[in-house]
Order: C-alpha cells, then structure tokens, then sequence
C-alpha cells in the first residue's frame, strides 16, 4: 500500500496513522520538514511583491552580487542570468553559445 504522508518534521515523515519514516526520498532532507527557520524566510518572503524577475527589486540584485562573490575570478566580474526554470536555462545557455561561437551546431 502506497503511504498516506500526512505531516512531517524534521527528518521524519508521518502517515495517516501516525506512523514515523525516515525521510530518504524528499529533497529536503537537508533543512528538514518544517524547519523554523525555513518556515519563517518563507512566510516573510510571501509579504514581497512576487514579480519574477520581470521588474527590478533589490533583493534581485543582491543575489546576483552575492552569488559573484561565490565565483573565482574572472567569473567574479562576469554577469547573472535569472531564469524560471530549468528549461529556461537550458535555452539561454544554448543561445549564449551560439553567440560566442557564432554557430548554430553546439
């Protein structure tokens, strides 16, 4: 039988009955289920304009600054795409390529 995961916590899933697993499977075994901190950046961030990244906000830039900071150089001084989804990034990677090959066979 298939289980019925009503609630979880920490590293712990509970089914309908009350049952505790270890949760090997969710990808979020690395913060946990209902973890407080994650809980609470969640709730804050839900109180901000959600525009994508259609429009600028700060924190849009200073995810990008951050994430430069993260980079060995010359990345460092390199630029950030935004994207919404995997398949997003695929496309733009795809693009990029082309342009600095200026050749559509990469």
């Amino acid at each position: 039988d298939p289980l019925l995961i009503v609630g979880g916590q920490g590293a712990r899933l509970v089914d309908v009955r009350g049952r505790r697993f270890l949760d090997t499977r969710n990808n979020v075994a690395h913060v946990g289920h209902a973890h407080p901190r994650v809980a609470s950046a969640v709730a804050a961030a839900m109180t901000a304009p959600c525009t994508n990244t259609r429009y600028l906000h700060p924190n849009h830039a200073a995810l990008c600054k951050r994430l430069l900071e993260t980079m060995p150089a010359p990345l460092d001084r390199g630029h950030v795409f935004l994207v919404n989804s995997g398949s997003e990034a695929n496309d733009l990677a795809l693009r990029l390529c082309r342009a600095w090959c200026r050749r559509r066979g990469v």
